[in-house]
């Protein structure tokens, strides 16, 4: 897909002064002119946080501290969001350190003090606290951690992310485990709906549920208290995939009740690629196998055992030692707006975008308008068209970034709404969206939506 947009005068100068040195003077002020500028440096945290009203002059400050390219709205912060410029000078800032003195390279202190702040971001303790590469590796850390036997059981539903289900998968071609997949209706009609499905599906055998907090697929926010409560009446453990809320939503894990939540970095948190957490509830951390590293840490009379606490899970050789450092300063950038005024951004932006598609003929909407079962991602489909189709017609009517979406019967887009997307850019998606419902047939194939 061709992608012509405007570039961005806060992108990095091309090329070096040297470079440009046998140039006149008047050519060379030409040149400095035509070219696109530096990026700003980030600005101090400190001067983020709201002094006042969170009006649209606070949002578009906010909005200034990303260097997404100019003509661009970009709406799939759901597989990637892009990092602030205090994440990006922190990211290097470290290179540079362990460039200029590599002799502690490991960086264990700085690692610890990630591994605190993340616990107070996420409401645990520090000893809960394992830092990953992404969700999936913190799924796989739990779901392959535990002691299974043949007979076992796992419920969980058809709209699980793979790094969820493929853990899942091995286990039960592995050690004989049955795996119970349900379907919960989108959207829901409300959350007794939903545990009821979830129990109807319980036997004495069910060991587990596996359950997403947010569904990558509608966005169905899904009630995590409720089914821990559910889970541990049976006798079972739940594993949560957060891929989704960690840095949407204000989030308190030890409120929750659940036994284990894999989150990403580099999504809502805007931390960058290669980073996650995943939270292991101290209680049943005897229970849980380490997934790479040193056997003798499950071992009752080690003395490390209780100490390591979590970190027995990042057991692993070397990590990317500025990527985990990095994600200290994209907490204190979502700390510094506010966790609460965060969530509460982004739930005014996707209710606007969810409106707004309500009143578009041919739109079908397979995300809830409850509040309790949604927040920043929306799927929705347009008439008959084929997903792709439709992602490349508003693209390239409006220059709007989002992605598909199918699992099951859904042909569908999705598109995600942070802080650094503005009320002006839900406008956008919905006019493209209304220009692709109103000439349906020109997209209905893919050579119609080429022209």
């Amino acid at each position: 897909m061709a992608r012509s947009f405007q570039v961005s005068r806060r992108r990095f100068l091309g090329g070096s002064a040297a470079a440009l040195g046998g140039l006149s003077t008047g050519l060379l002020g030409d040149v400095l002119q035509a070219q696109p500028k530096a990026p700003p440096r980030a600005m101090a945290l400190a001067a983020l946080k709201p002094s006042g009203a969170l009006d649209e002059a606070y949002w578009w400050k906010v909005r200034g501290q990303f260097n997404v390219v100019d003509g661009l709205t970009f709406m799939n912060n759901g597989t990637y969001g892009p990092t602030p410029r205090v994440v990006l000078e922190a990211l290097g800032k470290y290179e540079r350190e362990l460039a200029e003195d590599p002799t502690d390279n490991y960086r264990n202190d700085g690692r610890d003090e990630v591994r605190r702040k993340m616990a107070a971001f996420v409401g645990a303790t520090a000893d809960e606290i394992a830092l990953t590469r992404s969700t999936s590796e913190g799924m796989n850390i739990f779901i392959r951690g535990l002691d299974w036997k043949a007979g076992d059981e796992v419920v969980y539903c058809t709209h699980e992310h793979g790094g969820g289900i493929q853990p899942l998968q091995q286990i039960e071609a592995r050690y004989g485990v049955k795996l119970v997949k349900i379907e919960v209706p989108s959207p829901p009609e409300s959350v007794e709906q939903i545990v009821k499905i979830y129990e109807r599906a319980m036997t004495a055998k069910t060991r587990l549920i596996m359950v997403s907090h947010m569904t990558y697929v509608t966005g169905l926010l899904t009630p995590i208290k409720e089914l821990a409560a559910l889970a541990h009446s049976k006798g079972a453990l739940i594993s949560v995939d957060g891929a989704h809320p960690l840095g949407m939503l204000d989030l308190n894990l030890a409120a929750t009740g659940i036994d284990h939540y894999a989150a990403a970095g580099q999504k809502w948190l805007l931390a960058g690629t290669g980073t996650g957490v995943c939270y292991v509830k101290r209680d049943v951390q005897d229970k849980i196998w380490p997934l790479m590293g040193y056997a003798d840490l499950k071992t009752t009379n080690d003395p490390k055992a209780a100490s390591y606490g979590a970190r027995r899970y990042e057991l692993g050789g070397q990590r990317n030692v500025p990527s985990f450092m990095a994600m200290a300063e994209a907490m204190e950038f979502h700390d510094a707006i506010g966790r609460n005024n965060v969530e509460a951004r982004v739930r005014q932006l996707s209710t606007k975008l969810r409106a707004g598609l309500k009143g578009i003929p041919g739109v079908k909407m397979w995300t809830s308008e409850d509040p309790q079962f949604a927040a920043g991602l929306t799927l929705f489909s347009v008439h008959t068209i084929p997903m792709e189709n439709v992602v490349k017609g508003i693209y390239d009517f409006n220059h709007v970034w989002i992605r598909t979406m199918a699992t099951g019967n859904l042909n569908g887009v999705r598109a995600a709404t942070h802080v650094y997307n503005t009320p002006d850019e839900v406008d956008r998606l919905l006019e493209a969206v209304t220009h692709v419902a109103k000439n349906a047939s020109r997209y209905m194939s893919t050579t119609q939506a080429a022209r």
